[in-house]
């Protein structure tokens, strides 16, 4: 197998990238964006459209931070939260996953 082949069978589908991004925010605190990167391990570019689209769908929110001690435009903080919406959608995908019998990862 050349290595071509073996990157496209290391590639994770839209699924499981979203997945994993639902499974990093399933804690109980708020994370900025680089934590939720190494967490669900997505590039951030990857990562910030992935956020875009699941908050449109209402599984994720944001919040913005104002911190008053950082100069300039990196004032303002994101961070981001499951919505009981996206916590019922992960709470899904586990049964589902459990019921087929794989095992978590």
């Amino acid at each position: 197998m050349n290595q071509s082949n073996a990157q496209v069978m290391n590639r994770r589908s839209t699924t499981e990238m979203d997945i994993a991004i639902l499974q990093a925010l399933s804690g109980s605190k708020l994370l900025k964006l680089t934590h939720i990167m190494y967490k669900a391990n997505l590039n951030a570019n990857v990562l910030k459209k992935k956020l875009i689209v699941l908050e449109a769908k209402g599984l994720i929110k944001s919040s913005k931070v104002h911190k008053e001690r950082l100069k300039g435009p990196a004032r303002e903080r994101t961070f981001y939260g499951l919505t009981s919406e996206g916590r019922g959608v992960l709470h899904s995908y586990r049964s589902v996953y459990n019921t087929l019998g794989y095992v978590e990862q």
